[in-house]
């Protein structure tokens, strides 16, 4: 007798049950690797065993029927899991007493939490109360007591209370999370030079659930030392170690083009004369793909986006090659020049690795 419909979609409710235990069944085990991580003070990332892992999956895929990038997805998931759940598993003896300034803006809170999660004693010094971490009302005690001082004021605050915080010779660990380096680096290498000092980006936003496989960078202001501690910290991360004096070239691009990129978007719309709505009805996928990103830059937070345009020294020749490149697309199109048009297309598609 033939299965109806309803009695199929029974048996595969069963089968995700029954998935879903097994998976339950596998973040316990791997909760259980995690404490043993910590106990034994090892890294919470192991790449050489999710690459194999990966690849496990990916070589049964096709036993089972399945594509490679379907097994591949779900052994990431897998493992993104596991890291973040033993990413909880506190570590006493790596705990560190830490003040924020800050600690109530939101890059504040989200460090607050996150290293709160981790097992570490949190401290903030900002002008206002926190309910849920002890809040410091003298900046030079606290800093003194901390083993962990971390800068999360906007830039252009960032130089004065670093230039501070340095004053007191304490031997704790100094970094601050800013966009931009240009205003503090003197300050930051003088630093590097006669205590813990390192300079720390997390390239994400204080929405960011989980920090694994987020990009974090940390420059080097002349402190060996301070580098590892900071690494450590932050482990579970996608770690990129670089110069200070590199680390605003490099955000010229990556923040100060893209967040331009999507104001002109945005913009370029209001000015239009057409609704967001009217436009909507007959959005493409590429139209859509752009107003989700450009949804999330206009909902951001307007000051810290104009620092990073007006701080960045060298944001303003980005920019120009930015306008330079939009007359190129609107000179080719203008002059029917295809040739142009699509060697430009082409050696975009290079650019990006070929697909």
């Amino acid at each position: 007798m033939r299965e109806d419909i309803e009695d199929i979609r029974k048996r595969i409710e069963k089968i995700d049950n029954e998935i879903l235990r097994m998976m339950a069944n596998r973040t316990a085990a791997a909760v259980e690797m995690g404490k043993r991580k910590a106990s034994d003070s090892l890294p919470l990332r192991a790449p050489d065993v999710e690459e194999k892992v990966i690849g496990r999956y990916v070589s049964k895929a096709k036993e089972f029927g399945m594509s490679e990038d379907s097994a591949s997805t779900i052994a990431r998931l897998l493992i993104h899991e596991s890291i973040e759940q033993q990413g909880l598993i506190p570590r006493p003896a790596k705990s560190k007493r830490m003040l924020i300034i800050g600690g109530n803006g939101k890059m504040g809170q989200w460090l607050c939490r996150f290293f709160a999660s981790r097992g570490h004693k949190i401290k903030i010094y900002d002008t206002t109360e926190n309910i849920k971490y002890p809040c410091e009302k003298d900046l030079k005690q606290g800093v003194l007591e901390a083993e962990v001082v971390i800068i999360a004021v906007p830039i252009s605050y960032t130089p004065k209370i670093l230039e501070e915080v340095l004053s007191y010779n304490t031997s704790a660990l100094i970094f601050d999370v800013s966009s931009v380096k240009t205003p503090s680096a003197e300050i930051l290498k003088k630093g590097g030079k006669i205590a813990e000092v390192c300079s720390v980006h997390p390239m994400f936003g204080p929405e960011t659930n989980s920090i694994i496989d987020e990009n974090v960078v940390i420059c080097n202001c002349g402190s060996y030392s301070a580098v590892d501690k900071a690494e450590e910290l932050f482990d579970g991360a996608n770690i990129t170690k670089t110069d200070l004096d590199e680390h605003d070239k490099l955000m010229a691009y990556v923040l100060g083009l893209s967040h331009a990129t999507n104001i002109a978007f945005f913009e370029t719309l209001n000015r239009s004369g057409k609704s967001y709505s009217e436009l909507s009805r007959v959005a493409s996928t590429t139209f859509k793909d752009q107003v989700e990103t450009s949804h999330n830059v206009v909902s951001d937070n307007a000051q810290l986006y104009y620092e990073i345009q007006n701080l960045n020294p060298y944001e303003q020749e980005v920019l120009s090659s930015l306008v330079d490149s939009v007359n190129t697309i609107k000179d080719a199109a203008r002059k029917n020049n295809k040739d142009a048009f699509t060697k430009m297309m082409n050696e975009g598609k290079e650019y990006f690795g070929g697909n």
